[in-house]
């Protein structure tokens, strides 16, 4: 007994209070009280799960993180929900020729896509939009980032959170990986819920840290014309087409 308990004990994956390690590079979002229940940010390296609406200011809130100045490294986006337009990244803070748009066929494609970028090294951050991630695939998700200084941003859907509230799962349904396990392998996973002029975030799990509920931010996230006039009056440097592949 006591020789399975030191197994236990000595286990990578036990995280204990006391240990938390404060030379982690961390990113801020630029929000105080989200930075400071997430410990000082976003790190730098590792897998981050955003479950979230689109529209409701999801990449906005990560714009810092995503726009780190890294010349020499790429910015991918992988099956974004929408058309990204080059004057709306540049209001962002990215330049065209460091933005690469992949459309992948199928959920497999996508997640094999997202791991090459990964390990390339050429990337800074890969924003990944994916309906079905299972702790296999994010345990690779998540070696490939940390193990070549990259972020990976994994934007999935809100309802996919509601099976883990789920406890009369049967044996057949208790050994299928869910992507809403909260036992992933990552380094951050929260979710987003969008209120008038503000979000609220969940952090439902962080390492080196506690989960923390309601955390209430003001964000800006209702459309409005502002990206449209930044557009035209900064359209001259809008006429680099963004690089896609499929």
């Amino acid at each position: 007994m006591n020789k399975s308990l030191s197994v236990l004990n000595n286990h990578p994956q036990i995280w204990r209070a006391r240990n938390q390690k404060q030379s982690e590079t961390k990113f801020s979002l630029g929000f105080p009280r989200l930075d400071k229940a997430l410990n000082g940010g976003v790190a730098s390296t590792g897998l981050v799960r955003i479950a979230s609406l689109t529209g409701v200011g999801e990449l906005s809130l990560f714009k810092r993180v995503i726009c780190q100045h890294r010349t020499h490294k790429l910015v991918v986006f992988i099956n974004p929900p929408g058309l990204l337009q080059s004057p709306w990244l540049e209001n962002l803070g990215l330049k065209a020729q460091q933005v690469l748009v992949v459309k992948a066929g199928t959920e497999q494609e996508s997640l094999w896509a997202a791991e090459q970028c990964l390990k390339s090294t050429a990337c800074h951050c890969v924003v990944l939009w994916s309906n079905a991630v299972n702790q296999k695939e994010a345990r690779r998700l998540q070696v490939a980032a940390t193990h070549n200084d990259a972020l990976c941003l994994l934007y999935t859907p809100p309802q996919q959170q509601a099976s883990s509230l789920n406890y009369s799962k049967t044996s057949s349904q208790a050994d299928t990986p869910s992507q809403s396990d909260s036992s992933l392998p990552i380094t951050l996973d929260i979710a987003l819920l969008g209120k008038p002029h503000a979000l609220s975030v969940n952090i439902r799990k962080q390492r080196h840290g506690w989960p923390k509920d309601n955390v209430v931010i003001s964000h800006q996230w209702t459309p409005d014309n502002h990206a449209i006039k930044w557009a035209m009056a900064h359209n001259t440097l809008s006429d680099q087409a963004l690089h896609s592949v499929s």
